[in-house]
């Protein structure tokens, strides 16, 4: 007789999430074939998709200069229903264990840090700093939104003129319009130019695949030098999550079909 055993809401619609990694499957339903703790039970599948994806980024390789990164499309690899996605992403930033924040030049590019890691990353660097520290306590922790406004900025927070061009000066703000300005996170720079070359290499990989397809797990057992940074597993969650590729399942695997 089959045990039952308590998983997410998301897997009870009888449709079970699996994520590939290393060429090995991992199902949140269960830890080495036992049941899962009763925190994993309770964590939404999105925020288990955030941990996971944030597993496969290489922080040792940029030295701590950038705290851990998620793209949000990313998490659309692991959890297919997009809704549920942003519900629960929308729920994780009321409660402030995440941030959100804009990143590049396409209005529905966006990219996640941990609430924690954000602040960790930034006293790592600024530590001492009274006005920094004032901003992660007022704009960090009581805002939801990835801006700001000159309202919230000045009236609000009470930060002034010179103030505000300290913050933009150490890359925690960007300005996004007059009166207004993007949060952001110091070093983007470092991790958009490894990011966008990585891409791009595997882009070029499955390009020149036979018929532009190829087994997620030969690519994954590939050694390609621009991935190697961030990881492949990393590269592979973006390309399916933004959606530059297919995936099909197959009688030998995942397969991932270059898009039209």
């Amino acid at each position: 007789m089959k045990r039952s055993r308590r998983i997410p809401d998301v897997f009870k619609k009888k449709r079970k999430v699996m994520v590939i990694s290393g060429g090995q499957s991992t199902d949140w339903g269960t830890e080495d074939g036992h049941s899962v703790t009763s925190q994993q039970e309770l964590m939404s599948d999105t925020k288990a998709a955030l941990i996971h994806i944030k597993s496969q980024y290489h922080i040792e390789a940029f030295d701590n200069r950038i705290p851990p990164i998620v793209l949000k499309h990313q998490i659309y690899s692991v959890v297919h229903n997009k809704t549920l996605a942003d519900r629960q992403l929308d729920d994780l930033k009321e409660k402030k264990e995440i941030k959100m924040f804009k990143l590049g030049v396409a209005v529905d590019e966006y990219c996640i840090v941990f609430t924690d890691d954000y602040k960790q990353h930034v006293l790592r660097h600024m530590a001492g700093n009274k006005v920094v520290e004032r901003f992660l306590e007022t704009a960090v922790d009581q805002c939801c939104d990835v801006s700001l406004s000159k309202s919230t900025m000045i009236d609000e927070f009470q930060f002034t003129d010179e103030e505000i061009t300290l913050l933009v000066n150490a890359s925690l703000i960007t300005v996004r319009d007059i009166g207004s300005w993007w949060l952001a996170i110091p070093g983007a720079g470092i991790f958009m130019k490894t990011f966008i070359k990585g891409r791009q290499a595997l882009l070029r990989a499955v390009r020149k695949a036979k018929y532009q397809e190829v087994l997620q797990q030969n690519l994954e057992e590939r050694k390609i030098a621009a991935v190697a940074k961030l990881g492949m597993s990393y590269h592979i969650m973006d390309i399916i999550g933004a959606e530059f590729v297919t995936k099909i399942q197959t009688t030998s695997g995942w397969l991932l079909r270059l898009k039209e």
